[in-house]
């Protein structure tokens, strides 16, 4: 036995299977008679099947069904990994898009203080109109109309932003 095996060593070394370096260590160990560790064992177990297996079907025919199985598994990790990948990015994506509505939504409120400010200064006294439109005390600091100019800024970014958003949703349709 030990010589069949010291002999299949030196072929797979030949054939430049496996990694030779480890390959020559057992093969060192072997024409010593020297008791082999069990990694090295079951290592060369699996490397003289794959490599140097029977030549009949029936191990030709194991061989290939344990390729194609791991061949199968490895696929289905990669769809999972693709499928969470893409859940992340658009997530993300709209996400930041989210974000960007809200500030939207909060600029546009406090641009629009001017009609809002009449309407609740029937209902409000006049010091609270600026805690419910908060950024328009910077248009008072600086003298000039900063809040609307981001206002009308982010309106038109919008449009560039909503088509991008077309195309992309566009894009994650399946077809069928």
């Amino acid at each position: 036995m030990s010589d069949h095996l010291i002999s299949s060593v030196k072929q797979l070394i030949q054939l430049g299977k496996g990694d030779t370096g480890r390959l020559e260590y057992i093969l060192d160990m072997l024409k010593k008679d020297s008791i082999l560790p069990i990694s090295d064992q079951k290592y060369l177990e699996n490397i003289i099947s794959l490599n140097l297996g029977g030549q009949d079907s029936e191990s030709a025919q194991r061989k290939n069904e344990h390729a194609i199985d791991y061949l199968q598994k490895e696929i289905q990790n990669l769809n999972l990994r693709i499928l969470k990948l893409e859940r992340h990015g658009f997530e993300r994506y709209v996400g930041k898009k989210t974000v960007f509505f809200f500030v939207t939504v909060f600029v546009g409120w406090n641009a629009l203080s001017t009609y809002g400010a009449t309407f609740f200064n029937m209902f409000l006294p006049e010091n609270s109109i600026q805690y419910i439109f908060p950024l328009n005390f910077l248009t008072v600091l600086s003298g000039y109309p900063i809040v609307q100019f981001a206002f009308f800024a982010i309106i038109y970014a919008w449009v560039f932003i909503g088509l991008h958003l077309v195309r992309f949703i566009k894009s994650r349709k399946i077809s069928t």
